[in-house]
């Protein structure tokens, strides 16, 4: 790793709501098999004469999600967010070494959502922490994806090139890369105000075979889970860092969980 720029840098964003700023392009792929209308068709149809017969509803499920960085930067996501809503987060940070991996805390982040120039997009004012530790951001405009997540991992990054003395470039570039080409994509399920909600769940690992993780002090491990779900307002739901040394005890945690209510 690189010694860290000054703070200076830490106002330029390190990631964006976008995919291009990923560096991954929507490119067909040659080899691809064309699709058969008719097979799409009886699929259908047999879905719905399965559900029929279980006296369920005639819903599809959603297919499998392909890639990380479009589930999470590129999908619309404002569906079941109406202008005019608030949506809340709860963000807790716990260091087990406040010198060696910065403060413990826990705030809040607030997102005003205002109608953007499409249907599918909206115009984002945000509140990034309580009074006490404010940070400027935004506003975004005219976003169809929730910038909730680029917040997370704008923070994200910025604490942990401090606690490393590293370059947040670096460890940017490494999350990037493993979003692009070493991620798993899960199904799962989250709690949200009492009720279970349906989740695609993006993990990865960006610095377990890091050449510089002897560097790390212990966060080489760091693993993330990024889960997404239709069925909350602005799909972002729970955003988990965590790194757990072989002792088992949480070396640093931070998590962003979506609050139906405060």
């Amino acid at each position: 790793m690189t010694p860290s720029p000054s703070t200076a840098r830490f106002a330029q964003p390190l990631f964006t709501v976008t995919l291009r700023a990923f560096g991954l392009g929507l490119v067909p792929d040659p080899a691809a098999r064309p699709v058969n209308l008719f097979d799409l068709v009886l699929k259908a149809a047999l879905i719905n004469v399965v559900a029929l017969l279980c006296g369920g509803t005639a819903v599809a499920e959603d297919p499998r999600p392909e890639a990380a960085a479009s589930l999470l930067f590129e999908a619309p996501q404002w569906a079941a967010t109406r202008p005019g809503s608030t949506l809340s987060y709860r963000y807790t940070r716990k260091s087990a070494n406040e010198a060696l991996y910065g403060p413990s805390f826990e705030d809040r982040i607030r997102l005003h959502i205002e109608k953007g120039d499409a249907e599918a997009t909206r115009t984002v004012r945000v509140e990034l922490f309580g009074r006490e530790r404010r940070r400027a951001a935004g506003p975004f405009e005219d976003v169809s994806s929730n910038p909730v997540l680029m917040l997370f991992l704008e923070h994200h990054v910025e604490q942990l090139s401090r606690s490393l003395h590293a370059n947040p470039r670096y460890l940017k570039n490494a999350i990037r890369a493993a979003l692009r080409d070493k991620y798993r994509i899960e199904a799962g399920e989250s709690s949200v105000d009492g009720r279970p909600v349906k989740t695609w769940r993006v993990l990865i690992a960006p610095f377990i075979d890091d050449r510089n993780k002897p560097r790390m002090n212990g966060l080489e491990g760091l693993a993330y889970t990024l889960a997404i779900s239709k069925e909350v307002p602005g799909q972002v739901t729970e955003l988990t860092a965590k790194a757990t040394p072989p002792d088992g005890v949480a070396a640093l945690e931070e998590t962003l969980v979506y609050e139906a209510k405060e």
